[in-house]
């Protein structure tokens, strides 16, 4: 009679269990353009961005430190991280202005220094928490011969109006791949979160924009209220239903960044009662209502 093996070794042959932690790249947009003015006091936003420029000429400032763009290094940054940006050299420091447009096919970027014009790759993106609280500051990466090809495709795509296929799509998330692994490792150490709290911040996540109260994540959990509340506060620095209000405002910046949404169908669409409700909340998040952050988007 011939032997055969069971379903669980042909499933996995070893009896020891993993556990991977989960990240969910998500891309909010990947863009490729020409800037003739990029002087912003503060672009603080609540998502990750990546930025390269093969031409030189502008540099941002983060916390008395400068970083000069150019076709040899990439900066990746994380949310809500505070910095500057200037591309003229002679600029009141008080006066904020973005202008640029896309990258043409018919654009020659040997021509762009000359004009006093930099090209400008920008993408963003959001992996979910526990990475998206990172406080690491800007990180400056090298170009190496691996990130070159990406960039190039990349760029390409973007002129190409291509880049939003499955298969550029792919090949972003693997520049944005190659950019975290070179993060210091402190960047990762909030990753040892209790599984019972990243259980619910996923749910929380898939479900933010519904009505979600402590006693009901306690019993997902299988944990007393006031026990989850307090393990929650301690593994994120911040109570449940404040991290759902912020989650639900972080949305409503991303839909602000990225769609020609209005206020009625943001508030609706990230869990908020009405217009008025979003605004007071926002406000009590951001210090702003949300036509003032409004205003202040340059780009989208």
């Amino acid at each position: 009679m011939a032997r055969k093996i069971s379903e669980q070794l042909k499933h996995d042959p070893s009896d020891a269990q993993q556990c991977f932690k989960d990240m969910n790249i998500k891309l909010f947009c990947c863009r490729y353009w020409i800037l003739d003015e990029w002087e912003c006091n503060d672009l603080s936003v609540p998502f990750w961005r990546i930025y390269h420029n093969a031409v030189s000429g502008s540099t941002i400032n983060y916390s008395g430190q400068y970083f000069e763009l150019n076709e040899n290094i990439m900066l990746i940054i994380p949310p809500n991280t505070a910095f500057a940006s200037r591309l003229k050299h002679r600029h009141n420091d008080e006066d904020e202005s973005i202008k640029g447009r896309k990258f043409r096919a018919d654009d020659d970027i040997a021509k762009l220094k000359a004009m006093q014009q930099v090209d400008h790759l920008f993408i963003h993106f959001s992996l979910g928490y526990p990475l998206d609280l990172t406080h690491t500051g800007i990180i400056q990466l090298q170009v190496n011969e691996t990130t070159a090809a990406l960039l190039k495709n990349i760029k390409a795509s973007c002129i190409a109006d291509s880049i939003t296929s499955y298969k550029e799509g792919l090949r972003a998330k693997m520049l944005i791949s190659h950019c975290l692994l070179q993060l210091p490792e402190t960047a990762w150490a909030s990753g040892n979160t209790d599984y019972r709290i990243l259980k619910a911040i996923k749910h929380i996540e898939q479900h933010f924009n519904s009505r979600l109260c402590n006693e009901a994540l306690a019993a997902q959990a299988n944990m007393a209220t006031n026990s989850f509340a307090r393990l929650f506060k301690s593994c994120t620095g911040m109570p449940m239903q404040q991290y759902i209000l912020r989650l639900k405002v972080q949305a409503a910046c991303n839909l602000l960044h990225h769609t020609q949404k209005s206020f009625d169908e943001i508030s609706f669409e990230c869990g908020f009662s009405d217009r008025h409700h979003f605004s007071k909340i926002f406000k009590k998040v951001l210090n702003m209502n949300p036509s003032s952050y409004k205003r202040q988007l340059l780009l989208n």
